[in-house]
C-alpha cells in the first residue's frame, strides 16, 4: 500500500514539476519540496520491512520527519498564491499573502523544537517495520515496550483547515472544488480512528497535495486562451499611401 502512495506522489510530483518549469508559479515552487518528501516518506516506509530495524532505517527516517516540520505547512503559502493566482480580488492585497507567509512561519516557529527534543521508536503493525514518533497498544513491537503518546499536530491541522477554506473560496468563485475535497480527504484519514488506524491518512496526503495540484493545472489550462488571444500579432496598422498627394498648404 505505502509503495502505492509513494508512486502517487511521484506521479503528482513529475506532474507539479513539469507544470512549474513551464508556468513558472510560485504556488509551483513552493509546493516542490515537501512533495519530494512525500515520495521519500512512503517510500521509506515501504522499504522498512526489507531493511529491519537498525541504524540505516533510523537514519532515512528523520528526513522525513524534519521536513514535516520545516515545510509540511508551506500548503497554506501555496493557498494564498493560487488565491491571487486565480484573481481574486481580495487576496491581491500584499498584506493577506503575507498573512499567510506569517502563519505558516509561525507554524515552523512552534513545531521548531522538535528538532532537539523529539525522539522516533521503532513500531509494528500489519506487515510495517519502521520509526514513529509514537507507540500504541497496537503498534508496539513486543509486549513490554514502552508507550509513547504523541501530542496533537498543530500545524498539520492548522494548514488543513487552511486548505479546505481556500478550496471553498475557490470552489465558490470559481467553480473549483479540487482543494475542499482533498482538504476533507486528509481530515478525515487523520482523524477518524477507524481510518488512521490502517494508515489511511497518507492517502490523505494524496488528496490534499493532489487537490492543490489539480486546482493549479485547471487554473492554467483557464488562462491559456486568454494568454494565447494576448500573445497572437494585431494587424499592423496600414502604412500612408506614397502616392498620395499631399494637401497644399495654406
Amino acid at each position: 500500500m505505502f509503495a502505492g502512495f509513494a508512486v502517487a506522489q511521484l506521479a503528482l510530483f513529475v506532474w507539479l514539476l513539469r507544470l512549474t518549469r513551464t508556468h513558472r508559479f510560485a504556488a509551483g515552487y513552493v509546493l516542490l519540496v515537501p512533495q519530494f518528501f512525500l515520495i521519500w516518506d512512503n517510500t521509506r516506509v515501504a522499504l522498512g520491512i526489507l531493511i529491519g530495524f537498525g541504524d540505516f532505517l533510523y537514519a532515512i527516517t528523520w528526513p522525513a520527519f524534519w521536513a514535516h516540520w520545516l515545510s509540511g505547512c508551506w500548503l497554506i503559502i501555496a493557498s494564498g498564491s493560487i488565491l491571487r493566482l486565480a484573481g481574486i480580488s481580495w487576496a491581491q492585497h500584499r498584506w493577506v499573502m503575507g498573512s499567510f507567509c506569517l502563519l505558516a512561519t509561525a507554524l515552523i516557529i512552534h513545531d521548531l523544537p522538535l528538532f532537539w527534543t523529539k525522539e522516533i521508536y521503532p513500531v509494528c503493525e500489519y506487515d510495517l517495520i519502521r520509526y514513529a514518533g509514537a507507540v500504541s497498544e497496537t503498534t508496539r513491537c513486543t509486549p513490554d515496550q514502552a508507550l509513547v503518546r504523541n501530542e496533537p499536530p498543530i500545524a498539520p491541522i492548522v494548514t488543513c483547515f487552511v486548505v479546505i477554506l481556500t478550496g471553498l473560496v475557490m470552489w465558490r468563485k470559481r467553480g473549483l472544488p479540487w482543494m475542499t475535497i482533498g482538504g476533507v480527504v486528509m481530515l478525515l484519514t487523520a482523524a477518524i480512528p477507524a481510518l488512521n488506524r490502517h494508515r489511511l491518512d497518507n492517502l490523505g496526503e494524496v488528496f490534499i497535495q493532489g487537490g492543490a495540484i489539480v486546482t493549479l493545472w485547471l487554473l492554467t489550462r483557464r488562462a491559456t486562451p486568454q494568454a494565447q488571444a494576448d500573445s497572437t500579432p494585431q494587424d499592423p496598422p496600414s502604412a500612408p499611401n506614397p502616392q498620395a498627394k499631399a494637401s497644399p498648404a495654406d
